[in-house]
């Protein structure tokens, strides 16, 4: 069974409750099905997530830091090698509308060429 007892037994509380009092704002509702809010436990998924249960118990605070550190500098790394490439871009967007511009230029100038040089009719 995918759905655990408890949970299925919690719903049908909070639709005996939907029913019974419909405007009860949601929050209220999960409360008096769950219980109050702390800042250590988060509804649906039992209790809350603790400092410890974020690492493996195994590492040390040097070793954290190191890892920090190490981040960091990646992030350092990446975020320059980022604006190297924008840097780039923006290069080439320019280049690319000074490309278009001297197209626009070429073909008025070749419009401006064929009314000059076409033959006038002398009917």
């Amino acid at each position: 069974m995918l759905v655990e007892p408890e949970a299925i037994e919690k719903h049908v509380q909070i639709e005996e409750i939907l029913k019974a009092e419909p405007s009860l704002p949601r929050i209220e509702i999960v409360e008096k099905c769950c219980g109050p809010q702390n800042c250590s436990h988060v509804f649906g998924f039992g209790g809350g997530v603790k400092a410890k249960d974020m690492r493996d118990g195994t590492s040390s605070n040097a070793e954290l830091l190191s890892e920090l550190r190490s981040t960091q500098e990646k992030n350092k790394s990446l975020n320059e090698e980022n604006k190297s490439l924008h840097d780039h871009l923006s290069t080439l967007e320019d280049a690319m509308e000074e490309i278009r511009n001297m197209k626009e230029f070429i073909a008025a100038q070749q419009s401006h060429n064929l009314h000059m040089t076409s033959p006038v009719s002398t009917d």
